[in-house]
Order: structure tokens, then sequence, then C-alpha cells
């Protein structure tokens, strides 16, 4: 895991010398690394952006094959095949930003840890290579806009109101609200025929054509989007709540900038 952690925790500490500030530090660390993962998930948003588009098409060869099981998932792999979509590159972003989620928490929480007192100062520079490795007297700043970026939002909420109450209010209400906005955006547009990209389209509403039907099945696929739409950002604020504030602003980055190239993927498709 040492392999994974240590250019994470390098990172962290070699800008936290730049700008003699963690939150700084976090905020810059996540963006490179978004832009590093960006030629590796564009592929994928505009798949993914495709694949919710092509939904109604999709629809339609469910109900021609019915229950042939065997026909339907031939048809659909031709389907797919022709219109040069990998149906399983939508997942992609989700395992990376997963990932890369677990393997920044154990750099950040070992870093804020030597900042608070609870690890040693050895076991950070065991990471680190020589020229940032730092010294046993070496004092720390975890404050970021007057936030204790090791505090959690559970325990700043428990201290009495202050001005770090709206600030990671924002963080926090934040991230869920991006995260809203970029399932959103990967939803089918509303039901239209016009010009897109100066070519005629026939995008429909994917939500509206299920209603349309009277099928319990198509219920169940509506109440399983409208669910995925929104369980993703009331999981951010659950989770969310037991994060350091570190970690939020971590978070809070991370979706503005997934939320960018989810809407620079679908300018482009």
């Amino acid at each position: 895991m040492n392999v994974f952690i240590s250019p994470f925790v390098n990172a962290l500490m070699w800008f936290y010398d730049l700008f003699g500030n963690l939150g700084w530090s976090v905020i810059t660390v996540t963006i490179i690394i978004k832009l590093l993962l960006f030629p590796i998930i564009w592929p994928s948003l505009k798949s993914a952006k495709k694949m919710a588009e092509l939904q109604p098409r999709l629809k339609k060869l469910q109900e021609k094959y019915g229950k042939d099981k065997e026909g339907l998932a031939k048809a659909q792999m031709d389907f797919y095949k022709q219109e040069g979509i990998n149906p399983l590159s939508g997942c992609l972003p989700n395992l990376l930003q997963v990932a890369v989620l677990i393997i920044f928490f154990s750099a950040f929480n070992l870093v804020i840890g030597v900042m608070e007192g609870k690890k040693q100062i050895t076991e950070l520079n065991s990471h680190l290579i020589p020229i940032i490795k730092v010294a046993e007297n070496f004092k720390f700043n975890q404050d970021f806009m007057g936030m204790d970026l090791g505090t959690t939002p559970a325990k700043l909420f428990g201290m009495g109101f202050s001005i770090n109450w709206i600030l990671v209010g924002i963080l926090l209400i934040g991230s869920a609200g991006l995260q809203y906005l970029s399932s959103k955006l990967m939803m089918p547009s509303s039901a239209q025929k016009g010009l897109r990209n100066g070519k005629p389209s026939t995008v429909v509403d994917q939500s509206a054509y299920v209603k349309a039907t009277p099928e319990k099945s198509d219920d169940m696929m509506e109440a399983m989007r409208t669910q995925s739409l929104y369980l993703m950002p009331a999981m951010t604020v659950f989770i969310g709540w037991g994060f350091s504030v570190g970690m939020l602003l971590y978070w809070f980055v991370n979706s503005a900038v997934m939320l960018g190239q989810q809407l620079l993927a679908n300018k482009q498709s």
C-alpha cells in the first residue's frame, strides 16, 4: 500500500512547503490528480453520456426480443459495436474516484496525524524523498481560512456557532450539490428534435419515454434512475459528516473539477 500512498504524501508535503498551508496543498494536489486522470476518464465520460441518450433505442430492443434473453444480449452487443461504445466504460470514472479517494484519505490522515502529534515524524519521513524530509522539531500549520483541517463537521458543530459553520457547510452541501449536477448531466436531455452540433437531433427524454409506457418494469427503471440521482449526494453528506475538513476540501474540489469535465464531455458529444 505504501507504493500508492507515498506519491500522495510527497505531493502534499511538497506543496505544503511551497505554500506554507496544507489547505492550498490539498486543493493543488486534487486538481493535479484530476488533470492526470483526465485522458483516462475522458473517453468514459463521452461514452456514458452517449449511453444515456441511446436508452430509448435499447428499450425498443428489449420490447422486440421480450423474454429471449440470449437474442437480446446478442442484439445489444451488436448495437453497442455499431455505435462504437463500451457499455461498461461509464463505470471507470466512479471506480477511479473511489480508488483515489481511499489512497488520498490514507495519505492525508498520515500528514494530519503528524501535525496533530498522533503519528511520529519518522513515519512521515519514511514516505518522503530526501529533499522534503522534515526535522523532528518542525512546526506544522493545519489551519485553512480559520478552520482546523483535522476536525470534523460533527465536532465543529458541537462547539457552538462560529463562522466556520458556514465554511464547512459550503464544503459539505456544495459537494453534494456538485455531485447532483454531475449525475443530472449524465441523464438524457429533454425531448426535442432540432440541431445538435449542426446535425439533426432526435434525442428524447428517457424519463418521459419510460413514464409513457405502462409496464411495471418501466416504473422500476424510473424509480432506480431517480434514486441514483439523489443517492450519491445524500451519501456525500452522510459520509462527509464524519470526514475531516481537509477531506471535505478534497471532495469539494474533486467534485467541482469532475463537473467541469462532464460539462466539457457533454459539449463535445
